[in-house]
């Protein structure tokens, strides 16, 4: 066909799967797939006899991939903490930012008064609690038992 044959299209298509299936990042495996799909369509085009499913099947994985690309983009992009940063150093490094942004969005932010009760023996409590800043101390029949600090 010239100069321009239709099977340059689906070599490359072919070495960019390649190239897709080497690589460990899940991201670059979708947008070399991707390319490697929309490459292959002026294959099936060029081809004496138009091949009209090869052309739909492509688009279709090209579209799937490019959804799947982009949601992993978004899942990557930096997580910012703002106030709940000290939260995360002070009870939660070892989960990721993500999922501490989840855990933080059930719960509520509340400061407690100087001298303020925040559990008394012999009622369960109604939450869970997490110091950030100050001190609580703790008391049994009017002794002091330990004070705790950011983190506890």
């Amino acid at each position: 066909m010239g100069f321009l044959s239709p099977d340059y299209f689906i070599h490359a298509a072919n070495i960019l799967l390649l190239i897709a299936y080497c690589v460990r990042d899940v991201l670059w495996l979708r947008l070399f797939a991707v390319a490697a799909s929309l490459i292959a369509i002026p294959y099936y085009v060029l081809l004496p006899t138009m091949l009209w499913e090869p052309v739909a099947w492509s688009v279709i994985f090209a579209a799937i991939n490019l959804v799947q690309s982009w949601l992993l983009f978004l899942e990557r992009r930096p997580v910012k903490l703002t106030a709940a940063e000290e939260i995360y150093r002070l009870a939660f490094q070892g989960l990721p930012l993500r999922k501490v942004l989840q855990v933080l969005s059930i719960g509520s932010w509340i400061t407690a008064e100087v001298g303020e009760r925040l559990m008394e023996r012999g009622k369960l409590p109604d939450s869970i609690s997490l110091m950030i800043r100050g001190k609580v101390r703790v008391m049994k029949d009017g002794r002091m038992i330990q004070d705790l600090i950011p983190g506890n």
